[in-house]
C-alpha cells in the first residue's frame, strides 16, 4: 500500500505506515499476553524493541553523511526500506541465538505463529484505514487478510502450514496493490516464514 498520510504526535510527525506498525506491535503484544504464557509476550516485546532500535538507527548505515552533517537526523528519520529489512534480520538473528535459552515449546511455536500473522495483518488493516488508496486494493486487502487470518489462527495448528498459507495470501493481496510484489511486506513475510520453519525444527530437538 502507498503511504499518503502523515500524523503528528506532539512534536513528532510520523507517516501512517509507522503509526500503523507501532499500533500493531502494541495490539499484538496484548493478544500474546492474554492468549499465551507471560513469557512469550516478553519474547515478543524484546523482538519489537530490537526491530525498532535497528530500524530507527539504521539511517547511520543508509545515510551516514546526513547523520554526520546533522546528528539530529537520528531523531526524525530512519533507515527506510533497508532499515526494515535490517531490523527483521536483527530480530531473526536474536531469536536464533537465544533459541536454546528461550526454549520454543509447543506454546512458544504457536505464539510465534500468532505474532507473525497478527502483526502483519493488523499492520495491513491499519495502513488501509489510515491511508487513502484505491478502493479496490483496500477492499481486497481487508477481505482476504481478514478471512485468511481468522481461518489460520482457529483451524491450522501446524506453524509451517499456517505461515506458508499466510505468505501465499499476502502475496496474492500484494498483486492488487500499487507496488505489487516489490514491497517490503512481501520480503519480510518470506523471511519470517523461513525463521518460523527453523524455529519449529529447533523446538523439536
Amino acid at each position: 500500500m502507498n503511504n499518503t498520510e502523515w500524523y503528528s504526535i506532539r512534536a513528532l510527525t510520523l507517516p501512517a505506515t509507522a503509526v500503523a506498525l507501532l499500533v500493531a506491535f502494541f495490539i499484538v503484544w496484548l493478544v500474546i499476553r492474554v492468549q499465551f504464557p507471560k513469557k512469550w509476550a516478553g519474547v515478543y516485546g524484546d523482538a519489537v524493541f530490537t526491530f525498532i532500535v535497528v530500524w530507527k538507527f539504521s539511517i547511520i548505515v543508509t545515510d551516514f553523511k546526513a547523520v554526520i552533517a546533522q546528528p539530529f537526523a537520528l531523531l526524525y528519520f530512519n533507515g527506510g526500506t533497508i532499515g526494515v529489512f535490517l531490523g527483521v534480520m536483527a530480530v531473526s538473528l536474536q531469536l536464533w541465538w537465544k533459541r536454546q535459552k528461550i526454549q520454543f515449546d509447543a506454546s512458544g511455536i504457536a505464539a510465534y505463529s500468532w505474532a507473525i500473522i497478527l502483526t502483519q495483518s493488523i499492520y495491513q488493516w491499519l495502513v488501509v484505514l489510515l491511508n487513502d488508496n484505491q478502493t479496490t486494493s483496500e477492499v481486497i486487502t481487508l477481505l482476504v487478510l481478514s478471512t485468511l487470518t481468522v481461518f489460520i489462527l482457529w483451524r491450522i495448528t501446524t506453524i509451517n502450514r499456517a505461515l506458508i498459507l499466510y505468505t501465499i495470501g499476502l502475496i496474492i493481496v500484494a498483486l492488487f496493490q500499487p507496488h505489487g510484489l516489490w514491497q517490503p511486506t512481501v520480503g519480510v513475510s518470506v523471511i519470517l516464514l523461513i525463521l518460523g520453519i527453523v524455529i519449529q525444527r529447533a523446538g523439536r530437538i
